[in-house]
């Protein structure tokens, strides 16, 4: 009986590090196919782009452009280190693991392998960085507003709490 019992495990558990080890296979061929590296480098390039733009909101005048530059070697540096594919790419096959099962991840991969799933790919940096810029823009009107009832809302809390006392 124990041998029978240790045989179904043996099996089972091999059976069930096959299906993972499929399914690790397909997410590495997704993430391949969906060139997430370059997306990533692409991210890179709307942040530093963000990042310069700081300069003009900053009011950074033409002599302090040095002392601007040193620090944004240095964010561009934290950013490159802090998140770079080596460091996602793990994280991503994670979130890819625990979110769709082995045929999701296989209908995905035969999508992105078609001309659309190409073109998708291909334009979606733009897509995401066109969207940001109008989110950015439309975060501009409604950070001041936000900050007033934020302002209000401590105003009244202090209130409340003095009186509370």
């Amino acid at each position: 009986m124990g041998k029978v019992l240790l045989l179904s495990l043996l099996i089972f558990s091999s059976s069930l590090y096959a299906e993972q080890n499929s399914k690790q296979q397909k997410i590495d061929e997704l993430i391949n196919v969906m060139n997430m590296d370059a997306m990533v480098d692409s991210m890179y390039g709307q942040v530093e782009g963000m990042m310069k733009g700081m300069s003009d909101q900053m009011g950074v005048k033409p002599s302090e452009q040095a002392i601007f530059d040193k620090y944004y070697g240095d964010m561009t540096t934290v950013l490159k280190t802090e998140m770079s594919w080596a460091k996602m790419q793990p994280m991503m096959i994670s979130v890819y693991d625990k979110h769709f099962s082995e045929q999701e991840i296989a209908d995905m991969l035969a999508f992105y392998k078609t001309d659309t799933g190409q073109k998708i790919l291909e334009k979606m940096p733009v897509v995401m960085q066109e969207s940001m810029q109008m989110s950015q823009s439309l975060m501009k009107d409604a950070i001041p507003k936000i900050q007033d009832i934020a302002g209000k809302l401590s105003e009244e809390l202090k209130a409340s709490r003095e009186h509370a006392n």
